[in-house]
């Protein structure tokens, strides 16, 4: 597997990933240069006026690699609570991110296969609540990083394939009809470069994934939500890779993070990395949600990575969004509107939320 640039740190009762010390420096130098670009964007267009809600939003007990707004011992109500909340944004669809973290040995539903992992029992009372609300419901399965850190090690990916498996089935097994649809969890990207072999690997384990879960249950949609990074002169290469990425695999949403928030790219390269992403969904007919990150990556060496965002840049995020997403989604409303923990930039970012559910 590659070289590793986090660790697992202990935060109250549970564990979060973390940033390594020696890439802290270089990382939160990258995110003040983004984020510098996309205040000049600001600061040097006319300020963005859309049009469309932001649907739905990607929820978890703990979000894996920073405090946020933990709900590790939430019951239904509480849940149900937060969903009427997002309720007043125009949410309709919430996407629990996880059944399982891997490498933080941590699972949210009563599980036999991770046994002996540290148990959160947190999926029931989101299913519960969301019955409530009349919210749909995705499953993120099983949670890994083998998406960043694919190594040469056909024996690694098999035992992956067989981890989401085991996931995929006992999700079923639980909670049966109770959910729309299955966020397939671990997250990857195109990196500025092809790489076939973790192409093909990633590939089989897409497709195998999905076959696997098609077969079974037909009805049940499949969601990804992979990374955005941008790359000069390298557009069509992304293209011809996720091509590849995506041969023969049975998907039937793609929702990309627009990677704003976590600066992969920078509002000035926005509305053609779009393009590119609806050309990669439109050649394998797949349809396209965005993913629209209402946060601002801000220090990696803390335990709070990020704060939420400017509205007046999520503005042109979500217009340049609309031209080409049949729907909206973001990652994680619960904590970048939550005001006890983020101030004036969380009731900023909730007021402007609200507003665009007219």
């Amino acid at each position: 597997m590659a070289k590793k640039n986090w660790k697992i740190i202990e935060v109250e009762d549970f564990v979060i990933f973390k940033a390594s010390d020696d890439i802290i420096d270089e990382a939160n130098a990258h995110y003040a240069q983004a984020n510098a670009a996309n205040q000049r964007f600001i600061d040097t267009h006319p300020a963005a006026e859309p049009t469309m809600p932001i649907s739905g939003t990607f929820i978890c007990a703990q979000p894996p690699n920073y405090r946020g707004v933990p709900m590790l011992h939430a019951t239904a109500d509480d849940w149900a609570e937060k969903f009427e909340l997002f309720k007043t944004f125009g949410l309709d669809t919430v996407i629990y991110q996880a059944a399982v973290w891997n490498e933080l040995e941590t699972v949210y539903y009563p599980s036999k296969h991770f046994k002996d992992y540290r148990l959160f029992d947190q999926i029931g009372n989101v299913l519960e609540a969301a019955e409530r609300t009349n919210i749909d419901v995705y499953l993120g399965g099983y949670g890994s990083v083998s998406g960043w850190c694919m190594g040469k090690d056909p024996a690694y990916v098999e035992q992956e394939k067989l981890n989401h498996f085991a996931v995929q089935d006992e999700l079923f097994e639980l909670y049966g009809s109770r959910f729309k649809g299955i966020y397939f969890a671990p997250e990857t990207a195109y990196r500025g470069e092809r790489d076939l072999y973790t192409e093909k690997t990633l590939n089989s384990i897409y497709k195998d994934f999905c076959d696997r879960l098609k077969s079974l249950h037909p009805a049940c949609e499949i969601v990804m939500s992979p990374a955005t990074k941008y790359f000069e002169g390298k557009l069509d290469e992304m293209i011809d890779s996720w091509n590849t990425i995506l041969d023969g695999v049975k998907l039937d949403v793609m929702a990309p993070q627009d990677s704003i928030g976590c600066c992969g790219t920078t509002l000035d390269h926005q509305e053609v990395m779009f393009k590119v992403w609806r050309q990669i969904c439109d050649n394998k007919n797949i349809r396209f949600w965005s993913n629209v990150e209402i946060f601002e990556a801000h220090d990696c060496s803390q335990i709070d990575t990020s704060i939420p965002a400017d509205p007046r840049r999520v503005a042109h995020q979500i217009s340049h969004a609309q031209k080409v997403a049949e729907k909206l989604i973001s990652w994680e409303m619960l904590s970048y509107t939550h005001i006890e923990r983020h101030g004036q930039r969380a009731e900023a970012m909730k007021n402007f939320l609200q507003s665009l559910n007219k």
